[in-house]
């Protein structure tokens, strides 16, 4: 089934309304994005965390918009991940 959300970046607060199939894996959009729009995805990396606005809730990048709950009119928002979250900790990288 098709739906239309938002996603939004969080850095600097641009989004874009889409549509597509809730069956599509997160990760297979955010590929096209950064392909077709790559302005879009500065500042947050290859692999940032993805959160619902609505739930708050962190989203699977695998999973698909209806694994993940995803519906019309939904926000996802797109940030940075943190350094830990990254595994870049420096504390690691000393060891």
């Amino acid at each position: 089934m098709k739906i239309t959300i938002t996603i939004k970046n969080e850095q600097d607060g641009k989004s874009y309304d889409v549509s597509l199939d809730n069956r599509q894996k997160i990760a297979t959009t955010l590929k096209v994005m950064s392909e077709n729009l790559p302005e879009f995805m500065d500042g947050i990396g290859s692999n940032p965390a993805v959160q619902s606005e609505r739930t708050s809730r962190h989203l699977n990048l695998e999973a698909t918009y209806e694994e993940s709950h995803i519906y019309t009119g939904d926000i996802v928002v797109l940030s940075q991940r943190d350094k830990e979250e990254r595994g870049t900790n420096e504390d690691e990288k000393k060891e």
